[in-house]
């Protein structure tokens, strides 16, 4: 009897889908929609191939490509072919991907271990080919050149500028307004720079003068309140008086980073570049006063350093608290501030100011007797200080650690 048997074809495996990903970049974030398009371009050419996974597109936006470190979307793409999700990427050119030649290979030679091709596009480059390598040291030297000859074209662009009296580019300037050729006072801003002088002179300190700024609700151009910091800033500002000071930083060759110029190149010194809002012989006079104050508590800290310098702690922001010599009183006062808050301003921290008179004065309350510096050296490992609740715990070298209460008089 005739049989008919059915044999099943066999199954051949699916071969995996290849994990492909690309980047993209723009070194001017103003080329937001050619951003945008690329994004869009490689995330319909992946998912356009039924045999490839799109893992995602990386990029960068208003970032230079001389240097990888820099570029948090490179590093991310890095970082997903180290942790072995991604088979291949697409880029646009070997400028996009980047323009520092040592980089560039030793990135591809590093991907190329790992069997992760790179597929440039414009220059036709596959990394994983056998020309790949070669095509791209040569292609990559020139991108690099091009680079440089722009960066030199930048330049003495910038050194022209400098050369006629202008900024390369204008500075936001509490005070001042940039109206395309020069600077021009803002009236009300200005109002306030001469007043921060003022209290200045008449023996505010800085801190004193970014409190006095914010009860009064001035805002800085940013619409923020005033911080320690940014108050210092107006003591630094010669253009108050009319001058302008052009490349006072620079950059290397293949570097974002900016140097101080401290005679490395030129500087131009533009005099009555602009109206001033305070003499030059006011100014002077200001700084004069600063340096004098900053002498006087230069000594008083070497003088009166605080029994409990480098020791106490803030317990809300972990900072160990500076020590300040109030230069305004006769007899000198000690006070430990709040590193975040002195830095930052209020709103940083909350924590308040307590002078060393009211410490001695808490542990002769609490204790019966006053330490000394030396008493504290040899006795005391830190002190965490917490102002909300006044108190101060107190960690010995030996033993366990206590609290002593300060009272509201000791606040002060």
């Amino acid at each position: 009897m005739r049989t008919v048997r059915r044999i099943q074809p066999m199954m051949t495996p699916q071969k995996p889908k290849l994990r492909v990903a690309a980047y993209a970049r723009v070194s001017d974030s103003r080329l937001h929609h050619s951003l945008s398009t690329q994004v869009s371009y490689y995330s319909r050419l992946i998912q356009s191939h039924p045999d490839w996974e799109l893992v995602g597109v990386y990029y960068d936006e208003g970032i230079s490509g001389k240097e990888q470190s820099n570029r948090q979307g490179l590093q991310d793409l890095l970082k997903a072919c180290d942790d072995g999700k991604i088979d291949r990427i697409l880029t646009k050119s070997i400028a996009r991907f980047g323009r520092n030649t040592v980089d560039l290979l030793s990135t591809v030679r590093v991907l190329r271990q790992k069997n992760i091709g790179i597929t440039f596009e414009k220059e036709g480059i596959d990394s994983l080919s056998s020309e790949g390598e070669l095509m791209l040291t040569l292609l990559a030297s020139v991108a690099q050149e091009e680079s440089y000859n722009i960066s030199e074209n930048l330049r003495w662009q910038i050194k022209k500028k400098f050369e006629q009296g202008l900024p390369h580019t204008p500075q936001d300037i509490y005070g001042y307004r940039w109206n395309g050729e020069n600077y021009v006072i803002e009236p009300n801003e200005a109002k306030v720079v001469r007043q921060v002088f003022e209290w200045f002179m008449d023996g505010d300190n800085v801190p004193l003068i970014t409190k006095k700024l914010n009860e009064q609700g001035v805002l800085t151009r940013l619409g923020n309140p005033f911080t320690v910091s940014s108050v210092r800033e107006f003591f630094k500002q010669e253009v108050y008086f009319g001058r302008l000071v052009l490349q006072k930083t620079y950059r290397e060759p293949f570097s974002r980073n900016p140097k101080r110029n401290n005679g490395q190149k030129n500087k131009y010194i533009v005099e009555d570049a602009h109206e001033a809002i305070v003499s030059k012989s006011y100014f002077d006079v200001v700084l004069q006063e600063k340096e004098r104050r900053y002498k006087v508590m230069h000594q008083e800290s070497h003088m009166h350093k605080g029994a409990f310098r480098e020791l106490i702690e803030c317990s809300h922001c972990g900072k160990i608290m500076i020590t300040r010599v109030d230069s305004k009183k006769v007899h000198r006062t000690i006070r430990y501030c709040c590193r975040t808050r002195d830095r930052f301003g209020t709103s940083s921290c909350p924590s308040k100011t307590l002078s060393e008179k009211r410490i001695l004065a808490t542990f002769e309350d609490e204790i019966g007797f006053k330490p000394d510096k030396n008493w504290v050296t040899e006795n005391i490992k830190k002190v965490i200080y917490d102002s909300s609740v006044g108190l101060i715990t107190v960690f010995p070298i030996k033993g366990r650690k206590y609290e002593l209460k300060v009272r509201k008089e000791h606040f002060l």
